[in-house]
């Protein structure tokens, strides 16, 4: 009768199963994701980071080109009313020297501060208007002379007033004489 040893640590070759698995050592591969998730967690938040500021300048680009719509247009209004503003003083004072000069019934020196009104690199015409009959008194243009001014609006003048015909703007005040009113001055600017 014969013995086996079978002790451990003794391999005599006989169960090859055994052998193969012991030797036989299985290596399991990581999936990419698990093996580079570091690396493609950095590379996603690269991408949302760039997605996310190329949206948010579009929104502020957006945003401020509203604004500053909004405060070129305040600003053109602003504008228009400091031009309104300024032709009803430059009107005024007009009238008040050509008041002074058809009290003392000179016409001439009227003619001659039209003139010199027509300097101003705005000015287009000024007009010297009867305001009961509407017909053009004096006026740098004398074609006007003698013709009914058609701007009743205008000639009905009773304060400086601005208004805007056919694109141009035209100032009308009154000129008042001692107890009556002498006529109203309009003048045309581009």
């Amino acid at each position: 009768m014969e013995t086996i040893d079978k002790t451990p640590g003794k391999f005599d070759g006989k169960d090859s199963n055994l052998g193969m698995k012991a030797n036989k050592v299985e290596v399991q591969k990581k999936p990419f994701w698990k093996k580079h998730f570091l690396k493609l967690f950095l590379v996603l938040l690269i991408i949302a980071s760039l997605v996310w500021g190329f949206i948010n300048n579009r929104s502020t680009v957006n945003t401020y080109e509203k604004q500053i719509t909004e405060i070129n247009t305040t600003h053109e209004e602003e504008l228009q009313s400091i031009k309104a503003e300024h032709l009803k003083q430059l009107v005024s004072t007009l009238a008040l020297a050509v008041r002074s000069e058809m009290i003392a019934e000179n016409m001439n020196q009227v003619n001659q501060y039209f003139v010199q009104s027509l300097n101003n690199v705005k000015v287009e015409r000024l007009i010297l208007v009867n305001q009961s009959s509407g017909k053009a008194i004096l006026s740098t243009n004398k074609k006007d002379e003698g013709t009914i001014f058609g701007m009743k609006e205008l000639v009905g003048a009773k304060s400086p007033m601005t208004k805007v015909y056919d694109g141009k703007t035209y100032a009308a005040t009154p000129i008042m004489g001692l107890n009556m009113q002498l006529g109203v001055l309009i003048m045309q600017v581009d």
